[in-house]
């Protein structure tokens, strides 16, 4: 067994002993026996020269070296497992995989955009979409299970840096059942407070776990408007549907969303002349990772299209 194999083996023993509090039940869990996993961690103990487990403790707790050991130890084990993984997309000679996390919102918005011409310039690269939660995202980048991110800000994770690729308004769409419906006089209609508009009043929203739900949340609560959330989705599509037919409630949504969803319903739009309230997209990635040459020319080619879009839609409301 190599070092850096028993370094793993033996940070796996550390973290079953702290979950489980007791050397038998960590043994079982690891598929060792109580004697074998009791004599690696006198062995580790002795060779470092201090306690890592209060036996005197029941349960069982690390003391604060074996808290500080275990640490550094993922993080070791952290740092090889990134070198092997850049390292084994380079001798693959150009070949390689991409896992990328998206929402399904953001999906049909941003992927078609992206992905075919990264295909034709990368053919060889099989890509894989998963679609997360914003509030799993940050563990599936820390733990490995995602190469990059496509998600809204905020990213409030300090191991995780990102890019930003887009920035656009949010509109507020509002049927002609609501209570506060307007026939519009024009496609989209600029107001510097939606207070009077949804303060009380029924509103479809993302659920709570969305990253473009935490922003909308951020400004309602910064600004003390209190809609009355009568239905949540996990998908803004869902909602601009249900609007469009009649379902007497308001939502929002980026404008790149909305203007995907042609309609003849007579919607009220606005859009706030604030910049609060705008969605800021990101592609993200686990801050101390080996980017590959692969997957530093998906993060370039989605701000170079981001900066496209930026100037197109430059004169639009």
């Amino acid at each position: 067994m190599t070092p850096l194999e028993k370094d793993k083996q033996f940070s796996a023993i550390l973290e079953a002993v702290a979950k489980l509090g007791n050397i038998t039940a960590a043994a079982e869990s690891l598929f060792m026996t109580q004697p074998a996993l009791s004599k690696l961690i006198r062995q580790r103990e002795t060779a470092l020269g201090t306690r890592l487990i209060q036996r005197q403790h029941h349960p069982l707790q690390l003391t604060y070296a074996g808290e500080y050991y275990l640490r550094r130890l993922q993080h070791i084990i952290a740092q090889y497992d990134s070198l092997y993984h850049g390292l084994a997309t380079l001798n693959e000679a150009g070949h390689g995989r991409l896992t990328i996390g998206v929402t399904q919102s953001l999906g049909e918005q941003i992927l078609p955009r992206l992905l075919p011409t990264y295909h034709q310039r990368y053919p060889e690269v099989e890509l894989r979409l998963v679609e997360y939660p914003s509030s799993e995202v940050e563990n599936e980048l820390l733990n490995g299970n995602l190469d990059l991110y496509i998600g809204v800000l905020p990213v409030d994770n300090h191991k995780i840096h990102y890019q930003l690729f887009d920035r656009e308004p949010l509109y507020l769409l509002l049927p002609p059942q609501h209570a506060s419906y307007q026939r519009p006089t024009q496609k989209v209609t600029v107001i510097n407070d939606c207070r009077a508009l949804i303060d009380g009043q029924p509103v479809i929203m993302e659920n709570q776990n969305s990253g473009f739900q935490r922003l909308v949340t951020q400004y309602l609560t910064k600004n003390n408007i209190e809609p009355r959330v009568v239905l949540r989705t996990a998908s803004l599509n869902t909602g601009i549907k249900l609007v469009q037919q009649g379902f007497a409630a308001a939502t929002f949504v980026p404008r790149s969303v909305w203007q995907s969803h042609p309609t003849t319903t007579p919607l009220a739009t606005y859009q706030l002349a604030t910049t609060e309230l705008q969605s800021e997209t990101v592609i993200a990635y686990k801050r101390d990772r080996l980017l590959t040459s692969q997957e530093k020319a998906l993060i370039d080619l989605a701000v170079k299209i981001g900066n496209q879009d930026q100037i197109k839609n430059h004169d639009q409301p």
